[in-house]
């Protein structure tokens, strides 16, 4: 179960490149232009397009090969994902259309970092006195800095690899000013190294949806003895995982519990499955079908 990613040469690296940079041009018809930060006298959008002919991945990259700084919209059906950039690096992408003030707090709470009372505790304390929650949060020992990057990593990742899924829609980008955490705890994720793996998440989230096709699934597991445990050989995540499952939650009341994000936790329920250590309680199955990234 514990497999190797492969390592990615420069060679490669630059093979990939070169590919997308001519899908790029020949979308469009010529050399991609598009206007540095600073290059345009308003804010506004300066790239817009239909995801059926320009799929996430080749925006992503005319995104990074100008060094653009701003926000990239995406929408399907129902859906959106705002993707930011700085200097034509991704640093933060998220779903989450609440106000950036209590964003950061719900990105904690979903994956486990801190309660919903502490998080009520800092906005009125950051309201009060004017200090940004993030400061607030950590002054207060509710969270670390340490905390607050991993949160804001794994959401980017996360919204990152959901559009990159998207088949429809539309996208649009334009210059506009980061979210405040951002700014205070900036991440940085390279455009090709993200391509890379949500075409791989992609590929896996199939296959894991036809094993878990419901967040309303129920596992059980035996009453292993701890020598037994060890000598499955599980990874670190599957170990933690596998101590979640009690038979009464449903996969969706893991998430938050795990800590490890929605993707860290299919894949390890779906590793555990796929080797019988873990099985389906029957009656808890649904019909409908979900897909993961």
């Amino acid at each position: 179960m514990d497999k190797e990613k492969p390592v990615m040469d420069d060679n490669l690296l630059e093979s990939i490149r070169a590919i997308v940079r001519e899908e790029v041009q020949s979308a469009l018809g010529h050399e991609p232009r598009l206007p540095r930060t600073g290059e345009t006298g308003e804010p506004g959008p300066v790239l817009s397009g239909d995801v059926r002919y320009f799929r996430l991945p080749e925006v992503l990259q005319l995104v990074s090969m100008q060094r653009m700084t701003g926000r990239l919209s995406m929408s399907h059906e129902h859906q959106m994902v705002d993707i930011y950039f700085k200097g034509g690096q991704v640093v933060f992408a998220t779903g989450d259309k609440r106000g950036r003030r209590e964003q950061l707090g719900f990105m904690l709470i979903n994956m486990g970092r801190i309660t919903k009372s502490g998080l009520d505790m800092a906005l009125d304390k950051s309201a009060n006195t004017g200090v940004r929650l993030g400061k607030v949060l950590v002054d207060e020992g509710l969270v670390s800095l340490a905390d607050i990057k991993s949160v804001i990593l794994k959401q980017t990742e996360r919204s990152a690899y959901k559009a990159m899924a998207w088949d429809e829609g539309s996208f649009f980008f334009e210059f506009c000013d980061m979210p405040e955490f951002v700014e205070d705890m900036p991440v940085s994720l390279s455009v090709e190294n993200l391509i890379l793996e949500g075409v791989r998440r992609i590929e896996e989230g199939r296959l894991i949806s036809e094993k878990i096709p419901s967040l309303d699934i129920v596992f059980i597991k035996p009453a292993y003895t701890a020598e037994e445990i060890t000598n499955m050989g599980l990874r670190g995540e599957e170990r933690l995982v596998l101590d979640l499952i009690d038979g009464k939650s449903e996969v969706k009341d893991l998430f938050g519990r795990s800590g490890l994000g929605e993707f860290g936790l299919l894949r390890a329920l779906y590793a555990l499955y796929s080797a019988g250590i873990i099985r389906k309680r029957e009656h808890a199955l649904r019909s409908d079908r979900t897909q993961y990234l």
